[in-house]
């Protein structure tokens, strides 16, 4: 029972978390694109990050892994595409210049650490340099901008309360509090199904794992796809994604360096190459001269993700008797 409540909470806690660290951010006067990025996209990477440190501090490598690439993919196929099938996101040109090279040069140089399947602490240490590196220069470079929102509300509509500076950082604390039990208990729920049925670490972490603690990406991005907050449901996605390449697989480098499962590097790291490949091109635009994603892009990401989901069940031995 603890399992299954646990994503719930999960959920909630990581709502709790952005909504708090939204606030401060908004009483501090940060730009609205570092909200996106960097507090809603690192925000809600927390349970991946902590399910993964609590994995690789109990030896299971393959949870870590599998649960930060999982996700990556998760987050581009089924929260952005659940988004885009909401309301067409639109991709302003800024994040086509500044944010989404900075993704790709984060996936591609993961890629790169473990080719040699082996995630060593100098790799760990590389990738969290790597990341620190990024959020300073996204700080910097985004200082200069306005912290407006995407939609202001109707002059003749009064602005929705900010929530006191005290209390965001209650809501803060008791978010991040919630967040690390309920990753607790998934992690233990994942090892009794490893254990029990005889199914693959990296399989249960890259579905399982993977979709439980992307459960608040998933909840945030539906909360801006129906404001109208399109620049905050794509931050969240890049945001998340990026902390998930380098923060986290750094973080699981540095506590328990591990050999990497050779499937990871055949199978799972090209999808999540593929699926950001497809980010890119959506939100160049095929073309045109601003990148919209689009219902029927949005639904394509979603049937793609379905299709990876069902080909790692369908290739599980259990299931596959």
């Amino acid at each position: 029972m603890p399992a299954l409540l646990a994503p719930v909470f999960l959920a909630w806690g990581a709502n709790r978390f952005v909504d708090g660290a939204s606030a401060l951010s908004f009483n501090l006067g940060m730009p609205r694109i570092l909200i996106g990025v960097l507090v809603m996209g690192f925000g809600t990477s927390l349970p991946e990050f902590l399910v993964s440190v609590f994995s690789s501090a109990m030896g299971n490598s393959g949870l870590s892994l599998g649960n930060a690439y999982g996700s990556n993919i998760m987050n581009i196929g089924i929260v952005l595409g659940l988004a885009a099938v909401m309301s067409p996101v639109g991709v302003r040109n800024r994040v086509v210049r500044r944010e989404l090279p900075l993704l790709i040069l984060a996936t591609v140089v993961t890629g790169f650490l473990i080719m040699d399947l082996e995630l060593s602490r100098s790799n760990g240490a590389t990738l969290l340099v790597l990341f620190v590196v990024i959020a300073i220069y996204l700080i910097r470079s985004s200082s200069s901008e306005p912290a407006r929102p995407e939609n202001p509300p109707p002059l003749n509509e009064p602005e929705k309360e900010t929530i006191p500076l005290g209390k965001s950082i209650t809501y803060l604390a008791v978010g991040l509090a919630v967040i690390a039990i309920c990753s607790a208990v998934l992690v233990w729920s994942a090892r009794g199904i490893v254990g029990n049925l005889g199914i693959s670490e990296l399989v249960v972490g890259v579905v399982v794992l993977a979709l439980g603690t992307s459960l608040p990406e998933l909840v945030v991005i539906i909360v801006a796809a129906r404001r109208g907050e399109h620049q905050l449901a794509l931050g969240n996605v890049i945001g998340s994604n990026l902390f998930n390449t380098l923060a986290v697989v750094g973080t699981a480098g540095l506590i328990a360096p591990a050999l990497v499962d050779a499937e990871l590097v055949t199978r799972d790291l090209p999808v999540m190459f593929a699926f950001t490949a497809v980010l890119v091109v959506m939100a160049y635009g095929w073309g045109r001269r601003s990148g919209v994603i689009n219902k029927y892009e949005g639904g394509a990401l979603l049937l793609a993700a379905a299709g990876y989901i069902g080909f790692l069940v369908y290739s599980t031995p259990v299931f596959a008797q």
